[in-house]
């Protein structure tokens, strides 16, 4: 009988067989802990891929804290969820304007582009319909071009010429780039931004706005219209064009390519915001709403709307001479926006911001909200945050100068015959730079004056409150790197001073799990 196949021969085999394979292992560890320690003692050699691996370079600090705000990611994430690639952020160097005017009436508005325009530090050009009949004010305004001939759209030849602007835009860098021998020291255009001749921009809240975004993607920012009849008759997915919108230099790039195209196939489209839209539809290029882009496509006082702003940067506004001056301090609109404005170049990021705080006394509850550098609503009462966030319906709708709808929410005010439920208003009178090293402001906002004596409320907490005539808000200064987190309203806390004329408002950040409770 054969002996099974696979039987041990007896002997002295097995035990050599042993000692290969323990030989043979010791080898294996030996060979591990040398290379291990040859890239941790020299990472650059060769090996740097793996000792990249083991030092977590995307990883925080030694604690595992977050990276501080100068070693963010700037503007945006990168494609595809890779490695994070470093870029220079965004500034008003890398965006050119594009102020769409004529020549007929760009003395009577240039005004409002003089408010914001920085003649060292911007760059871009007014787009006129034929050349301007006075000397230009190059002094305080943008350059200007006159903008290709349309004249073969007819009469939509205007609305064709202003959809133009940002394709003319483009190709004008374009050429600067091309046949400007000292192009290399210019900086890069990274977006175009539009806007109407009476659009008053805020640009450092603008830039805060773009850094959110890769430049290097296709991206088309903006807004739509405040009143939901606009926004039905033209697109709720359309950046309405004086309210401003901004288009990255590739969506740009393309743009320029097929705009003409596209002016032939909707050139019955009413205006050239509905025409911008419809050539980056067909580019497949959706909108990216920003609130703080505002056509103001409302009727009467804007107030309310302002008073109760997004947790948002205010970026643009647009119509202030078709709607009531937003402040009593001037007579003409653009004399009123001038206060805002001045604010800005103190606290930009904080511009319009809400803060809400209680002030009790014996007896009463008064709840104050503020809207930085703009106007403090003092109510006798109790009023939650989640009303006090809610504009006050002081206006109407554009087309048809309805109550509504609006695509945000309004809550009423009451009518002067009715006293007990009227908060009493205060609107910016001075702004500062604090004293000290604390590097915050000092605004103040005087009591509002009724042009005629009106009913007055008799119950106590609103006569105590009529002997406040002046709020004084103490505020840090807001890092536009706030916009980069998630959003927040800061908290404070009031207090009566001066015999309880004053009231003073202290704007902080909120603590951890901080109630702002009436």
């Amino acid at each position: 009988m054969q002996p099974p196949k696979w039987k041990a021969v007896e002997g002295g085999g097995g035990d050599q067989r042993r000692r290969c394979v323990a030989a043979s292992l010791s080898m294996l560890i030996a060979a591990t802990l040398a290379f291990l320690a040859y890239v941790a003692f020299f990472p650059d050699d060769g090996a740097g891929g793996v000792y990249r691996w083991w030092s977590c370079q995307g990883c925080g600090g030694a604690l595992g804290e977050f990276p501080p705000d100068d070693a963010a990611p700037a503007d945006g994430p990168t494609a595809g969820g890779g490695a994070v690639r470093r870029r220079t952020p965004t500034t008003l160097s890398h965006i050119v304007f594009g102020i769409g005017a004529s020549a007929r009436t760009w003395d009577q508005r240039r005004g409002y582009a003089e408010l914001w325009w920085r003649p060292d530090a911007m760059r871009g050009h007014v787009w006129l319909d034929e050349p301007p009949v006075s000397p230009w004010p190059s002094a305080t305004c943008p350059p200007y071009r006159v903008s290709p001939d349309a004249s073969r759209f007819g009469n939509r030849a205007s609305a064709s010429r202003m959809a133009r602007i940002v394709a003319d835009s483009f190709l004008a860098v374009s050429s600067e780039l091309t046949n400007d021998t000292t192009a290399a020291a210019i900086s890069e255009a990274r977006w175009f931004v539009m806007g109407d001749d009476d659009t008053v921009f805020f640009p450092e809240n603008l830039v805060a706005t773009l850094r959110k975004y890769d430049h290097e993607e296709m991206y088309y920012v903006g807004a739509p219209s405040e009143s939901v009849e606009q926004n039905v008759m033209h697109s709720y997915g359309m950046a309405f064009g004086g309210g401003g919108f901004a288009v990255s230099y590739p969506a740009a790039a393309e743009l320029a390519g097929a705009m003409d195209g596209c002016l032939d196939r909707y050139s019955q489209f009413y205006g050239s915001d509905q025409r911008v839209q419809a050539c980056l539809s067909e580019l497949g290029v959706p909108l990216t709403r920003e609130p703080g882009f505002h056509q103001v496509d409302i009727r009467g006082d804007a107030y309310g709307m302002l008073a109760a702003h997004p947790v948002a940067p205010l970026v643009s506004l647009h119509h202030l001479d078709h709607i009531e001056p937003i402040s009593p301090a001037g007579h003409n609109p653009l004399d009123a926006v001038r206060p805002l404005v001045r604010a800005s170049r103190l606290d930009s990021a904080r511009l319009l911001q809400q803060a809400f705080g209680y002030q009790r006394g014996p007896g009463y509850v008064w709840s104050v909200s503020v809207a930085w550098g703009y106007t403090v609503q003092l109510y006798p009462w109790a009023v939650a945050p989640h009303e006090l966030e809610v504009p006050l319906q002081t206006f109407k709708t554009w087309r048809t100068w309805a109550n509504g709808p609006f695509v945000f929410n309004t809550r009423p005010l009451m009518g002067p015959d009715s006293p007990c439920w009227r908060p009493d208003l205060f609107f910016l009178s001075r702004v500062r730079n604090g004293t000290g090293g604390g590097g915050g402001t000092v605004s103040e906002y005087a009591r509002r004056r009724a042009g005629k004596p009106e009913k007055e409320c008799g119950q106590a907490s609103f006569r105590a409150a009529s002997t406040v005539h002046t709020v004084k808000v103490f505020a840090p200064k807001m890092s536009q790197n706030e916009w980069r987190r998630a959003p927040r309203r800061h908290c404070c806390k009031t207090k009566r001073t001066s015999w309880g004329s004053v009231l003073e408002v202290r704007i902080r950040y909120c603590s951890r799990g901080e109630l702002t409770t009436p």
